[in-house]
């Protein structure tokens, strides 16, 4: 390795872990409660800030002169104030899933300095801890799926009157999203961990969803109790990559035999150095964690299956994706839309697309460009095909 070579690296190096260090001192941040303490509009002195909390002046001023320099604080008159940047971080920001990404490497710094024994095998962090990583860990960062699943939930079919089972609940911030957006849903939530069970039945009660949501507590990875086509719709929200890579493709098939109109779940692809990363970092973690997708094995799983209608959602920067699977047999051809018109129809035929499940699982932007009313149209195929 000649000189240039070895600058080179050494530079990577560095820029590396001065992101890293940048990352774990905005958490600190978000621990010892700069975040929340601090406001968007009126200034508070780091003498306020450090007699509120009972920090240390020279440490505290120390942190708010990385908050300038990171664009989370701003200096003004007064004191300090949050920049729009810097209000993503306090508890009540409009963006939960940044704290949960943030949440998630505050964990992975713990199983960091625990290294030579997460490392052993058939350990992780949470078999150490006696299973407090999972108690802690699953509620805190649930919030990053939530919105975003519920969401897809309702512009895939999902319906008021339906019905869906999530498996793998956690918390069932999934569900509770989901009867929001969906009013009329009757939900079911299973999840091996009692401890999470506990807290979604509480947050459950607290939000006047109990009669809407039930949470159970059980194995979902054996799905036999359940009758052929129980429930509309059937979810697993980052529960693949805690199966064995031989069961995933059984466990997705029973999904679809529980289901009536379709199945969701989501993929994680390593794709980027930052998902390979989380991957190693994850099975330091959880003792039970068998890993991401690569985005072949994640396209031969759908293959397998032998599903022909399916959509999917790219989240998390591209990192990630929502599939719907639509698994009934039924079907309807677009004659039955009286929503299109000459034009749309005349399209849809150029491009192959004869039937309600085809609309469906088209590019939007594509339909969108040819001036159809893509939000109206799908309304007009869901409610056919999904009564």
């Amino acid at each position: 390795m000649d000189q240039d070579d070895i600058k080179k690296y050494s530079a990577e190096f560095v820029t590396m872990l001065t992101h890293a260090t940048a990352a774990l001192t905005t958490i600190q941040g978000l621990e010892v409660g700069f975040f929340d303490n601090l406001s968007p509009e009126t200034p508070v002195s780091a003498e306020e800030l450090s007699g509120h909390l009972g920090y240390d002046i020279t440490r505290v001023s120390r942190w708010l002169r990385f908050g300038i320099a990171g664009g989370y604080v701003a200096a003004k008159e007064g004191g300090f104030v949050l920049t729009p940047k810097g209000a993503l971080l306090r508890k009540d920001t409009p963006a939960p899933d940044l704290l949960g990404i943030h949440n998630m490497v505050s964990y992975f710094t713990t199983a960091i300095q625990r290294s030579r024994d997460v490392y052993q095998k058939g350990m992780g962090l949470d078999s150490i801890t006696k299973g407090k990583i999972s108690r802690d860990y699953i509620p805190r960062v649930a919030s990053q799926l939530s919105r975003a699943s519920a969401g897809f939930f309702k512009w895939s079919g999902l319906s008021g009157g339906h019905t869906i089972l999530d498996l793998g609940c956690g918390d069932g911030s999934v569900l509770r999203e989901t009867v929001k957006s969906c009013p009329g849903v009757s939900a079911t939530g299973v999840d091996i961990n009692p401890h999470t069970i506990e807290l979604g039945s509480r947050k459950n009660r607290e939000a006047g969803l109990q009669d809407q949501i039930e949470l159970q507590q059980g194995d979902v990875t054996n799905l036999e109790r359940f009758k052929d086509s129980a429930y509309d719709w059937v979810y697993a929200v980052n529960l693949f990559h805690f199966l064995p890579v031989k069961k995933r493709e059984t466990f997705l098939r029973e999904m679809i035999r529980i289901s009536r109109f379709g199945v969701f779940f989501n993929q994680v692809m390593t794709n980027t150095l930052g998902t390979h990363a989380v991957d190693v970092l994850l099975s330091t973690l959880f003792s039970d964690y068998t890993g991401f997708f690569t985005l072949a094995d994640a396209d031969v799983l759908i293959q397998e299956v032998g599903i022909k209608y399916y959509a999917s959602l790219p989240i998390i920067l591209g990192e990630s994706r929502l599939i719907a699977m639509y698994t009934s047999t039924t079907d309807m051809p677009i004659g039955r839309l009286s929503i299109l018109n000459p034009s749309n129809r005349s399209f849809l035929a150029q491009h192959g697309i004869t039937t309600a499940k085809e609309l469906l699982t088209a590019d939007a932007a594509m339909l969108a460009g040819a001036g159809i009313a893509v939000d109206d149209v799908r309304r007009s195929a869901i409610q056919l095909l999904f009564p």
